[in-house]
C-alpha cells in the first residue's frame, strides 16, 4: 500500500479525518520510543488476536512503533499474528527464536523484532526502530504481576501512554456504565474487576512519577480509535486538569493564549480584540484550554470558549466548563449554527435562541432580560478573521 491507501484504511476504522491527521501528527511529533507500550492480555489475544494484527500492520505502515508487551502463555499466538501466506510456525520453532533481538521465521507479514525478558529495554527498542520494526517484549510475569513489569518499562521509556488491552472496552461504574475519562484521584464506584485494575493503573502512574502520562484500558478492535479520535473507544485514566481563575492578566503569557485560541478556532484573531475589558479567565495550568469572560449589565459573557483539538479528548473542556459556572451563575454567549460544538452547547444551557447563522445561548437568565441580551449579542463585531488558517 502507498502513503495514501494506508490513510485511507485508518480512516476507515476511526471515521474522523480531522481528528485522525491531528493525533498523527502529533504522534509523529514524539521520540519514536516515547509513543505508547502496549499490553495485550492472553484472554484479548484468544478473543481478537487478527484484530490487534491488523492494527498493529496500519501503525507500523504509518511509521508509529509502539512496544508491544506479550505474556509467555501468549507466545502461542505468534503463528496467528506473524505467519506469511506459505508457511506456518511451530509451538517450538517460536521458543527456538526468542532470543534478543529475533524475527521470528514467517514473521514477513509485520516486521517485528522478539524479546524475551530484555534486560535494557530501551536499547531493545532502539534496535528495532534502527529497522522500522516494532519491538515484541515477552514476559515471563502473567496476572498481576505484569504491572509491575509494566511500571519498570514505562518509567524506563518515558512512555506518554500505555494502553492495557482486554475483552472489554473499558471500565464501568457500578450500574455497569462505561466510563470514558477518569482520574486518577477519583473516588467513582466501579465493578469490582474493574476497581481492582483501576488500582493497578493507580500504581503504575505513581510509580513512573510522570503526570503527563495517561493509561488507556479499550479492547483489541478498538486500539485505533482510541489512539486516533477525541472521543476514543474506552476508559482514558488521566491526571485531573489543574484549572486556574485568573483577574490579574499580567500572571498569563499572552503569546500562549493567543495562540491557544487562534488555534482552537483555526482562525486568526482581528487586532484590537486584546484592548477589550476582560473580567476573568478561567484557564488550564498548559494552557490546553481556556474561557474568557467580560461583565455586563446583564451578567457575565463567554467571549471565547477555547480547548486545544487533541486536548479536547482529556476531559479538558469539561473541567474548564464546571469551573467555569462556580465563578458564574449568570452566563451568555453565541456560536455559529453550523460549529460542531453548538450541539453541545444547546445540552448545556437553559435557554437558546436561533437568529440567521447565530445561536444565542443562556444559563441563569431572568426571563425580562433574555430581549436585552439577546440584542447584545446581534450587536456584537465578529473578532476572528475571516480567512482560515492554513496548517501544512
Amino acid at each position: 500500500m502507498n502513503h495514501q491507501e494506508i490513510l485511507l484504511k485508518l480512516l476507515e476504522v476511526t471515521e474522523n479525518s480531522k481528528d485522525s491527521f491531528q493525533f498523527l501528527k502529533l504522534f509523529r511529533s514524539l521520540e519514536p520510543e516515547k509513543f505508547a507500550v502496549i499490553h495485550a492480555s492472553s484472554e484479548t489475544l484468544t478473543e481478537s488476536a487478527e484484530a490487534f494484527l491488523y492494527n498493529l500492520k496500519l501503525l507500523q505502515k504509518l511509521q508509529l512503533f509502539p512496544v508491544v508487551v506479550l505474556e509467555k502463555d501468549g507466545v502461542s499466538y505468534a503463528n496467528l499474528f506473524y505467519r506469511s501466506p506459505a508457511s506456518k510456525i511451530s509451538l517450538g520453532s517460536i521458543k527456538d527464536s526468542l532470543e534478543e533481538g529475533q524475527e521470528l521465521p514467517g514473521s514477513r507479514n509485520l516486521p517485528a523484532k522478539w524479546f524475551r525478558n530484555p534486560s535494557q529495554a530501551l536499547e531493545s527498542v532502539l534496535s528495532s526502530l534502527k529497522e522500522k520494526k516494532i519491538p515484541v517484549f515477552v514476559t515471563d510475569q502473567g496476572g498481576s504481576e505484569i504491572y509491575p513489569y509494566l511500571s519498570n518499562l514505562c518509567k524506563e521509556l518515558r512512555t506518554k501512554k500505555l494502553i492495557l488491552l482486554t475483552t472489554r472496552t473499558g471500565l464501568h461504574n457500578s450500574e455497569d456504565k462505561k466510563i470514558s475519562i477518569l482520574d486518577f484521584e477519583s473516588s467513582e464506584t466501579l465493578q469490582k474487576e474493574d476497581e481492582l485494575l483501576f488500582n493497578e493503573c493507580k500504581r503504575i502512574f505513581e510509580y513512573t512519577g510522570d503526570p503527563n502520562l495517561q493509561i488507556a484500558i479499550t479492547s483489541a478492535p478498538g486500539l485505533l480509535k482510541e489512539l486516533f479520535t477525541i472521543k476514543g473507544s474506552g476508559t482514558l485514566l488521566r491526571k485531573k486538569n489543574r484549572i486556574e481563575f485568573h483577574t490579574d492578566f499580567q500572571k498569563i503569557d499572552p503569546k500562549r493564549l493567543n495562540g491557544l485560541i487562534e488555534d482552537s478556532f483555526g482562525r486568526g484573531l482581528k487586532q484590537g480584540f486584546w484592548n477589550k475589558e476582560f473580567s476573568g479567565i478561567v484557564l488550564e495550568s498548559e494552557y490546553k484550554g481556556c474561557a474568557l469572560l467580560q461583565n455586563t449589565p446583564w451578567g457575565t459573557f463567554l467571549s471565547k470558549f477555547a480547548v486545544n483539538e487533541i486536548a479536547r479528548g482529556e476531559g479538558v473542556g469539561r473541567d474548564i466548563w464546571d469551573e467555569m459556572l462556580k465563578k458564574t451563575p449568570t452566563l451568555f454567549w453565541r456560536a455559529r449554527a453550523e460549529n460542531t460544538i453548538s450541539k453541545w452547547y444547546a445540552k448545556e444551557c437553559s435557554g437558546l435562541q436561533k437568529e440567521g447563522i447565530w445561536i444565542y445561548f443562556w444559563i441563569g437568565l431572568q426571563e425580562k432580560e433574555i430581549p436585552s441580551v439577546c440584542d447584545f449579542l446581534r450587536n456584537l463585531p465578529e473578532d476572528l478573521e475571516s480567512k482560515q488558517k492554513i496548517d501544512l
